[in-house]
C-alpha cells in the first residue's frame, strides 16, 4: 500500500484541448522529489519539450502543494505555479499563499496540470475530487477579484477561486494570477494561463491531511508557536494603525506582517509587502500627505492582474524618461507629469492590462521598452533592474553571498535573498551589539556557523565562506519549498527569547517525518533540496542557460556604486572579527566574483570551467534519466 500521509494522493491532469481529464498518482515522484517546486520540476522536465514557448498548448501549467500544506500550525499552507514564462522563455515558478493550495489538497489532489487550449474561455471547477471545464464568456474581461467574486456567488463562498484579470488574458508579459485573500502568482504565468483561455480555477474539497505521528506533531506545534510568534513585524507603510487588521493564511496560527488595509470607500484587501508600498512615496509626494491611493494602486494592480515589482520598474523609467525629456505626456498617452496621483496610476494599469496604445509597449516589460524608445531610454535603467523586470534588491554589492543566487535562478530568488537579508536587515537596524535587542554580532556570526557553513559568512568584507553559503541556502530554500513552508517563518535562524539565540536547522526534517512518516535527518531532507535545485539547473541548461556563460549578474554590479539598501540605508554589515562596516559605495570585484564561482562549482562537483553538471554526479542524486539527455544534448560533463 503506497504511503498516504501528508498527501491526497493524486495529480489532476487537464488536456484543455481535448477536454480529457484523469489522474495520476502523487507517489510517481515523492521519493525522489518530496513535493512543491521539486516535483514540478519533475513533472515539467517528463513532459515539456524545449522547443515549445511559453505560449505554445503544449506548456504545462503546474499547480502543486507539499506535504506540509493543509497542515495546521507551521505557516505551511502555501502553494506554487510553475511552467515556461513569457518573460524569458524558461522554466519559472510563483509562491503563494492563502487557503487555494490546501482546498486543493482536501478536494483529493496534490497537484494540478493543464496543458492545451481551450477553443474559447473556459474555467475549472474541482469540488471533492470531481472535475469539469465549463464555459467562462460570462467571466471574460473581468478584473481578477470581480472574477473571484463572482464565482462564489454562482458556485458558494466556500469555493477557492484562482482567477487571472486582463492582464493574463491579453498575454501581459508580467501578468499575475490572484487567489483568495488576494495571494497573487508572479513570473508572468497568468499569461501562460491566458493563453489556455483558462480564466479561473474554483476548488473545493472536505477532506483532511493524515499525518503520520500526530504526536511528534503536537510537540512540534508546541515547540515552533513561540517562535513563529516571534514574526509578528511591523509592516513598513505610513498607513494608519487603524485602517489595518491582521490576515493569516490558512493553519497559520500567529501571522506575520500580513495586513488587511479597509478603505475609505468600504473595500479592503490584502496590504502586503512591496505591493502595498510600491507607490506610497510617490503618492505622498503628489498629495503631501497619507491617502487611500496606495491601497488603491494595489488593488488596481492585483485587480488587472500586473505584478507590482514590474509597474513600480516601469513607473522608475517612465519618470526618468520624462525627467530626460525623451517621453511627454502626449507621446506616452500617460499623464507623466502626474506620476504619483490616483489619474496616473488608473491609466497606466489600465492601458497596460488591455495593451492599449503606448500600454501595448509597456505590457512587453521594461527592457523592451526602453529598446523600443532607443539607446537614450535604455541608459535608463542600467543601475538597478534585473533582467527579468524586477527590482535589484539584496543584491551582491552588499551582501555578495546573494550574487550566486541571482546568477543561477530564473527569477528574483527572493526566498533565498531573505534568507540572509532579514537578519543582517534586523542586526543593522539595532547597530549589533549596540542595540537592544539579542541578535548581536556574534549570534549572527554563531548563525553563520550552524546554517551557512562557517563564521566567514557572516563576514562581508571578504568573499571567502560565500560560495559555501550560497550552497548551504539554496539547498536548504529548495527542500523548504518541496515541502512548502512559509518564507516568513522558515527557517528559524534566530530565536529571541533563547538562551544562545540562535534556530534549529533540524526542524524543517523533523516536521517532514511527523508528517510523512519518511524517516529523515537535517542531511537527508538537503540532499532532496540539492536534487530539485539539480533538476531546475538540467531545465534551464536545456533552455539555453550554459552554465558559467550564463551564471552572471547585471553588469551594474560591477561599475555603479552602491548607493542604499532596501531596509538597510546605511549598507551596515559585520566586517572582519566581527566589526561594523558599511559597503556604501562599493561595487562587486569581478575578479573575486569569477573566484567565488569557481569555488561554488568545485563544492557542487559540477565542471569549474564550464560550470555543467556532471554525469556521475547527477546520478549519484538518483537521476540517471536527466543524465542521460542531458549526456545526448551535449549539456554534461
Amino acid at each position: 500500500m503506497e504511503r498516504s500521509y501528508g498527501y491526497a494522493g493524486s495529480i489532476l491532469q487537464v488536456n484543455l484541448s481535448t477536454g480529457k481529464i484523469i489522474r495520476e498518482p502523487i507517489f510517481n515522484y515523492t521519493d525522489l522529489f518530496l513535493g512543491g517546486r521539486g516535483i514540478a520540476g519533475k513533472i515539467y522536465w517528463d513532459h515539456m519539450s524545449p522547443q515549445n514557448d511559453a505560449f505554445d498548448p503544449e506548456n504545462r501549467l503546474i499547480f502543486i502543494t507539499g506535504p506540509v500544506t493543509g497542515v495546521t500550525g507551521f505557516a505551511g499552507s502555501r502553494w506554487q505555479v510553475c511552467g515556461k514564462s513569457p518573460i524569458h522563455n524558461r522554466f519559472s515558478y510563483s509562491n503563494l499563499g492563502g487557503s487555494w493550495g490546501a482546498q486543493l489538497k482536501f478536494a483529493g489532489y496534490d497537484g494540478l496540470v493543464v496543458h492545451g487550449k481551450a477553443d474559447g474561455w473556459v474555467y475549472l471547477i474541482i469540488n471533492n475530487g470531481n472535475a469539469e471545464i465549463r464555459e467562462a464568456g460570462h467571466l471574460t474581461g473581468k478584473g481578477a477579484i470581480e472574477c473571484r467574486e463572482s464565482l462564489k456567488a454562482e458556485l458558494g463562498r466556500s469555493f477557492r477561486v484562482a482567477a487571472i484579470g486582463p492582464g493574463g488574458e491579453n498575454r501581459v508579459n508580467f501578468a499575475t494570477l490572484l487567489a483568495d485573500r488576494d495571494s497573487s502568482g508572479s513570473s508572468g504565468l497568468a499569461a501562460v494561463m491566458g493563453s489556455k483561455n483558462l480564466k479561473a480555477i474554483a476548488v473545493r474539497g472536505k477532506e483532511k491531511i493524515s499525518v503520520a505521528d500526530p504526536e511528534k506533531i503536537r510537540e512540534l506545534k508546541a515547540r515552533t508557536r513561540p517562535i513563529l510568534g516571534e514574526l509578528n513585524m511591523s509592516l513598513l507603510t505610513e498607513a494608519p494603525k487603524e485602517k489595518l487588521t491582521g490576515d493569516i493564511c490558512y493553519g497559520c496560527k500567529e501571522g506575520c506582517n500580513r495586513r488587511t488595509y479597509h478603505g475609505e470607500n468600504g473595500k479592503k484587501g490584502k496590504f502586503f509587502c512591496h505591493s502595498a508600498i510600491f507607490y506610497e512615496s510617490r503618492a505622498h509626494g503628489y498629495y503631501g500627505e497619507f491617502n487611500d491611493v496606495p491601497f488603491q494602486a494595489n488593488k488596481l494592480c492585483d485587480d488587472y492582474g500586473l505584478d507590482t515589482y514590474s509597474v513600480d520598474t516601469l513607473i522608475m523609467w517612465l519618470s526618468r524618461c520624462y525627467k530626460a525629456g525623451i517621453l511627454t505626456d502626449e507621446k506616452a498617452g500617460l499623464p507623466l507629469s502626474k506620476i504619483g496621483s490616483l489619474e496616473f496610476i488608473e491609466s497606466i494599469t489600465k492601458k497596460i492590462a488591455f495593451r492599449d496604445g503606448f500600454g501595448d509597449i509597456l505590457a512587453d516589460g521594461v527592457h523592451k521598452a526602453a529598446e523600443y524608445l532607443g539607446v537614450d531610454a535604455q541608459r535608463l535603467i542600467t543601475d538597478y533592474v534585473t533582467e527579468t523586470g524586477s527590482l535589484n534588491i539584496y543584491g551582491p554589492r552588499t551582501y555578495i553571498t546573494t550574487g550566486l543566487l541571482y546568477a543561477m535562478e530564473p527569477r528574483q530568488p527572493i526566498q533565498q535573498l531573505h534568507e540572509i537579508s532579514v537578519l543582517l536587515t534586523k542586526w543593522a537596524g539595532q547597530r549589533g551589539d549596540q542595540g537592544h535587542n539579542n541578535l548581536t554580532t556574534d549570534v549572527l556570526r554563531a548563525i553563520a556557523r550552524r546554517f551557512w557553513g562557517s563564521e566567514l559568512a557572516a563576514d562581508f568584507s571578504t568573499y571567502d565562506g560565500k560560495a559555501l553559503a550560497a550552497i548551504k541556502i539554496q539547498d536548504r530554500q529548495y527542500a523548504k519549498e518541496s515541502l512548502i513552508l512559509c518564507d516568513f517563518a522558515w527557517p528559524v535562524t534566530y530565536v529571541e527569547q533563547s538562551n544562545d539565540h540562535v534556530g534549529d536547522p533540524t526542524l524543517e526534517s523533523q516536521l517532514c517525518w511527523a508528517v510523512t512518516g519518511r524517516e529523515m535527518n537535517e542531511q537527508d531532507l538537503y540532499r532532496i533540496g540539492e536534487r530539485n535545485f539539480n533538476l531546475q539547473r538540467a531545465i534551464l541548461a536545456r533552455e539555453g542557460h550554459r552554465g558559467r556563460k550564463h551564471d552572471v549578474i547585471q553588469e551594474f554590479n560591477f561599475t555603479v556604486p552602491l548607493k542604499g539598501e532596501q531596509g538597510n540605508p546605511n549598507c551596515l554589515v559585520p566586517g572582519k572579527d566581527g566589526e561594523t562596516i558599511s559597503r556604501k559605495g562599493m561595487v562587486v570585484d569581478r575578479d573575486q566574483f569569477e573566484k567565488m564561482k569557481s569555488e561554488y562549482y568545485r563544492i557542487r562537483d559540477w565542471d569549474v570551467v564550464t560550470g555543467l553538471q556532471k554525469k556521475a554526479q547527477m546520478e549519484a542524486l538518483g537521476m540517471r534519466d536527466v543524465a542521460a539527455v542531458l549526456e545526448r544534448e551535449g549539456l554534461l560533463v
